[in-house]
């Protein structure tokens, strides 16, 4: 599919995707037929955003990096996050379309310091144009050497355009990518590769896949006996417990950063899928999307909003203070501080005991 198909895919479903969840949870027992209209609406409007109207960068890609950057941040806040991940995609696929395999792209880029919150984000944006491109040169069915070398090429790519202490957010997009374009089988078609020549980028690569699954178009719909389908799928596709905290820590990355300006969301979480929201990996996804969030928009009052956020239900409010609440508290004052200073800020594109991680970091510097 084209960079236009593409486009034109994500504004038709964009359009109609939240008017169908509505009409199809109205005959689910036990869903929320407005807050799925309203999280639907919410994950294609992100969707649009990452993917542009346009391609960002144009055709001869003559703009300064720093002019783009403005333009998306003079979006607003709240949508700057997603038009900086899609300029990373469009920039990367400009380069790989006159060279194989660009070097120091990001490296060579120079922002001013008031812009610096751009390059997280553009660094999880060149992972997705680095992954996209090759994988989708691959015939159906290719072998698991094949698959193996384009996951390793892109893992490269990643690492070879990335600035210090951010490669991980680039490389954790493969996965989002690879299993968005393609099934299950490929994935562990890479994981393999992965495994064997750079378990690193392994635990990235499954965040990614992670939250792929909360945005791919299976999850769309709610589940019958399940709230989220993306559950079981986790389940069913993680390699291992490790890799499937990493998953769940995606999902709820995705879920916390994509609801952020309308809690209603989060709120239902909380009160009914205790599935997801008693595992650790759960507070860990809501920690690691606000250092990321807070890292691209440091003045913006959303997040601190989002946490100071009292639910109507006594039993809701508790879990949002104890979940919601303690996690972004963490996150603002303690891990985006530590892992910004250390430059380590890649640390939260992948599963691991964050606190233990700061606690490390804040021994080192003293």
């Amino acid at each position: 599919m084209s960079a236009l198909e593409n486009r034109t895919v994500m504004s038709v479903a964009a359009a109609t995707a939240p008017s169908m969840m509505w009409a199809m949870s109205l005959v689910i027992p036990g869903r929320n037929a407005s807050t799925v209209r309203t999280e639907t609406a919410n994950k294609s409007r992100i969707m649009q955003l990452v993917n542009g109207i346009a391609n960002y960068v144009g055709k001869d890609n003559s703009t300064p990096l720093g002019a783009i950057v403005d333009k998306c941040y003079a979006l607003g806040d709240f949508p700057a996050l997603w038009a900086i991940e899609g300029v990373g995609k469009d920039l990367a696929e400009w380069h790989m379309a006159r060279d194989a395999f660009p070097k120091d792209m990001l490296r060579a880029e120079m922002l001013e310091p008031r812009q610096a919150g751009a390059w997280l984000m553009l660094h999880a944006g060149i992972g997705m144009g680095f992954a996209r491109v090759p994988i989708q040169s691959l015939p159906a069915g290719a072998s698991d050497a094949q698959v193996g070398d384009v996951a390793m090429r892109a893992v490269d790519l990643c690492r070879a355009n990335s600035m210090q202490g951010y490669a991980g957010a680039a490389i954790e997009s493969i996965g989002l990518v690879s299993r968005f374009m393609r099934e299950p089988a490929f994935c562990r078609q890479i994981h393999k590769a992965l495994d064997k020549r750079d378990p690193d980028a392994a635990t990235y690569y499954w965040r990614g896949v992670g939250r792929c699954l909360y945005f791919h178009p299976a999850n769309f719909a709610p589940g019958f006996s399940r709230p989220y389908r993306a559950l079981p799928m986790i389940e069913a596709e993680a390699p291992s417990a490790d890799l499937k905290n990493g998953m769940v820590a995606g999902f709820s990355w995705a879920l916390t950063v994509v609801n952020m300006s309308t809690p209603e969301v989060m709120e239902w979480v909380l009160g009914n899928v205790d599935e997801l929201t008693s595992q650790p990996a759960f507070t860990n996804g809501i920690t690691s999307s606000v250092v990321m969030r807070h890292d691209t928009t440091p003045n913006f009052q959303l997040p601190r909003d989002f946490m100071n956020h009292r639910p109507a239900d006594p039993k809701i409010a508790k879990r949002w203070e104890e979940k919601v609440g303690a996690s972004i508290a963490f996150a603002l004052g303690q891990a985006h501080p530590a892992l910004a200073k250390a430059g380590r800020l890649e640390e939260v594109f992948h599963y691991q005991t964050l606190p233990e991680l700061v606690a490390r970091l804040s021994v080192n510097v003293h």
